[in-house]
């Protein structure tokens, strides 16, 4: 049993050397929130808040993965240029989804009123929206995984 424990603890050593050479920190659960590095990522509903040294940092990231990403940059000291940019295109995402969600809702509210000219054009509104969260979506995780 000490033999499969100690070749498990070498498993895990190199897993966490491995992601710190690929320029990933491990997350750690804590009661506050995620702790990667010396940044807190805590959670405001839907929203993830980040902070490093008690200060607010990025404020409303919406996907887990930007959340995770800027976390680790930020514990990696990367340049804040590119850490703008990538929070930049999260609430561009943000902001598209968003407002076709809240089309999408006006769109069934002009169904069920019968308001069908309404509803035709919510719907072109709201499948323009889609499509530019879509894109700007693609664009965030294309940064992200740069």
């Amino acid at each position: 049993m000490s033999n499969i424990r100690r070749q498990l603890d070498n498993v895990i050593a190199n897993t966490h050397q491995k992601l710190y050479n690929s320029d990933q920190i491990l997350p750690l659960k804590v009661p506050e929130g995620i702790l990667v590095g010396n940044v807190l990522i805590s959670s405001e509903g839907t929203y993830k808040n980040l902070h490093q040294y008690g200060r607010l940092v990025y404020k409303n990231v919406s996907l887990n993965i930007v959340a995770i990403r800027l976390a680790n940059l930020m514990a990696k000291n990367n340049n804040s240029v590119f850490l703008d940019t990538i929070y930049t295109a999260d609430q561009e995402y943000s902001r598209w989804f968003l407002d076709s969600q809240i089309l999408r809702s006006q769109y069934q509210r002009a169904l069920t009123n019968k308001n069908y000219e309404k509803s035709d054009t919510l719907w072109a509104r709201y499948c323009e929206s889609r499509d530019k969260a879509l894109t700007a979506k693609h664009a965030v995780t294309t940064l992200v995984n740069f």
